[in-house]
């Protein structure tokens, strides 16, 4: 962020000057009184749990003198700037509303049920090639983290990809305003959250408020394949729309592609370019991811070359499909996040993947947030494990549900936490298996690693 003054501050969020001077300038704003540097603006959030007025001075302590309050009668450190406004977290979207819209570059928001992360990651690897590109970093999707994520936009930056998350309708819509995308994405719409959202068409319609501040020169950039988002196409909209997919006629078309154990090979066809890319990664739901990089890479009017280089610079976030190996053992692990859809996509990078090994081991555990549809989809799971893996770890209560849907098709353990799966994986794991690992991240299996590095020294 480019130095905003105190004065711009008062007038951005009306704000009203407690305490402190006025001749100091911030180029950051930051909600974690850990994480201050000298010039960043400290905003305390009031959560569920935890009031950050509370760290207003472990903030100070740490080298930050300026912040905001909605609470007058706090006692504030002598050597603060203090603003009071009747919001802090208004406040904080104040300002990134008002850094977003000092640049003229287009922002590309992207959303979806499943893979929107990699997808973000994947456009961003692409952009970089020929832009200076900010993205959202982390889980820095939602309405706290947004805001920072637009905060770091500078004058050197020439594109940007924000990466928006929902639990809620009207989730998005809380954030929209600020990022203003140029174009927005979806991925898809599946089944998360629908324990709170309770039928998919409300995931259709949380999903869909990325679209609510398209212009007419917007683009909706959605796949096509995908039965709730058709009906966009069909709509009478403002904005664009374009497609990607791999069925019937879109914008960007994967004509042919193959999954092999080193990756993907995909033929693309955008207008009239009919070209070959790879991509390190194997399974069908990496085309999609890809469709959306390449597509967006072609409309920005990059080479072939370049989006190449881009889809090879790929890395995958944190406990998203990051596969690698201990001794003579390979690992999947994909623990961060699970849904039906996302199950079944790291099911058969499994079986692609596990060839040329000696066992395939998948440890699957609870999707959570599914309500009344979660032993089904439990079930479904299962049953399509059945064919992709030759030993099954179900973990947590609603793992019973994977394991009946397995029927026994290969070795079966139930198992109630990921410690346990670590214990009984660190007394079947032989040199050549692979082993998948995937949950949502509420079960920690993350922590199973551990007893894979100690099974496989």
């Amino acid at each position: 962020m480019e130095s905003i003054s105190i004065d711009e501050i008062l007038h951005i969020t009306r704000g009203e000057l407690l305490q402190g001077t006025q001749s100091l300038a911030i180029t950051n704003v930051a909600i974690d009184s850990r994480k201050i540097n000298n010039n960043d603006l400290y905003v305390p959030i009031v959560g569920e749990t935890n009031n950050g007025h509370d760290y207003i001075s472990q903030a100070c302590s740490n080298g930050g003198r300026v912040c905001l309050t909605e609470e007058r009668e706090r006692l504030f450190p002598e050597e603060m700037t203090v603003i009071y406004v009747a919001s802090t977290l208004a406040a904080m979207k104040a300002l990134a509303g008002f850094n977003r819209h000092r640049y003229r570059i287009p922002v590309i928001a992207i959303t979806g049920s499943s893979g929107k992360t990699t997808t973000k990651d994947l456009v961003a690897a692409v952009l970089s090639q020929k832009f200076h590109t900010l993205k959202t970093d982390g889980n820095f999707n939602n309405e706290y983290g947004i805001p920072q994520t637009l905060c770091n936009l500078e004058s050197d930056h020439q594109i940007a990809v924000i990466e928006m998350g929902m639990d809620h309708l009207g989730d998005i819509s809380k954030s929209i305003q600020l990022v203003d995308p140029d174009i927005s994405v979806i991925t898809n719409v599946g089944l998360s959250h629908i324990e709170r959202l309770k039928t998919q068409e409300n995931i259709y319609l949380a999903k869909k408020e990325i679209l609510q501040t398209l212009t007419s020169e917007g683009i909706a950039y959605i796949n096509g394949d995908d039965e709730f988002l058709k009906k966009i196409k069909a709509e009478n909209n403002r904005y664009q729309v374009k497609t990607f997919g791999l069925q019937g006629e879109h914008t960007v078309t994967a004509q042919n592609y193959t999954s092999r154990q080193t990756g993907l090979e995909i033929q693309v066809a955008w207008e009239d370019q009919n070209e070959v890319f790879t991509f390190n990664y194997p399974g069908e739901h990496n085309v999609y991811n890809c469709l959306v990089a390449i597509g967006l890479g072609y409309f920005y009017e990059m080479t072939q070359s370049e989006i190449q280089k881009g889809l090879d610079a790929f890395v995958p976030s944190g406990n998203r499909m990051d596969i690698f190996t201990v001794g003579e053992i390979k690992v999947i692990n994909d623990s961060y996040n699970a849904n039906p859809d996302a199950m079944r996509a790291s099911l058969d990078v499994l079986a692609t993947l596990g060839c040329d090994y000696q066992r395939k081991i998948a440890i699957l555990g609870d999707m959570l947030e599914m309500g009344e549809y979660g032993p089904a989809a439990h079930l479904e799971v299962g049953s399509y494990a059945r064919n992709k893996a030759d030993i099954l770890i179900s973990v947590g209560d609603l793992g019973r549900s994977i394991c009946q849907g397995y029927e026994n098709a290969g070795q079966v353990y139930q198992v109630s936490d990921a410690l346990a799966a670590g214990a009984c994986l660190k007394e079947i794991v032989q040199p050549g298996d692979i082993i998948l690992i995937k949950a949502s991240r509420g079960m920690g299996l993350e922590r199973v690693i551990d007893y894979i590095k100690e099974g496989g020294q």
